[in-house]
Parts: C-alpha cells; structure tokens; sequence
C-alpha cells in the first residue's frame, strides 16, 4: 500500500535546497517515489514542507532512515530536523 510522507523543514536558503531537490529527481523516478506538492510558508521563505507518495511504509521509513537521505539534506542546507508524518490513504 502507498504510504503519504508529509516533511516539514528548514532550509538555509530555498534556491540551494531547491536545486538539491531537482538534482535528485533521476533517484526519486528509480524508487517509484512522487512528488505531489511542494509548499513555502507564507510568513518564512525558508521553511517549506512537501508531500510525496511512495511505494509503501517500509520503503518511506528506510529511505528517511538512509545515510544518503541525511548527506542530501546537508547537502540542500536543511537547518535544525525534520517534522515527518506518514499517512496511509483511507479514502
């Protein structure tokens, strides 16, 4: 069953997250992994949340758990952590 991630974070500056971001599109069409909003703050540029589907639970929670999800937030300048929920479609 798909699973919903919705993340919240902060970023250092939303043009450096945001190239990080579409750098790593090839990755997210290889694991099935999409995007379906991205949403700045009214009141803070650099805070933005997006929501994504993937496949199921087990793949949302590895790829959050991976060595390479936490170099590519360093990477995008991802400040402080991250408010991760994770949702399963009831309707």
């Amino acid at each position: 069953m798909a699973t919903t991630l919705i993340v919240s974070i902060k970023v250092e500056d939303m043009a450096k997250w945001k190239m990080a971001f579409d750098e790593a599109v090839p990755m997210r069409e290889k694991l099935g992994i999409k995007v379906t909003g991205i949403y700045q703050s009214a009141d803070d540029a650099n805070s933005i949340s997006l929501i994504s589907e993937y496949p199921s639970l087990e793949m949302a929670k590895a790829v959050v758990a991976s060595p390479e999800w936490e170099a590519a937030q360093k990477r995008a300048g991802v400040i402080g952590g991250f408010d991760i929920k994770y949702f399963n479609k009831i309707a």
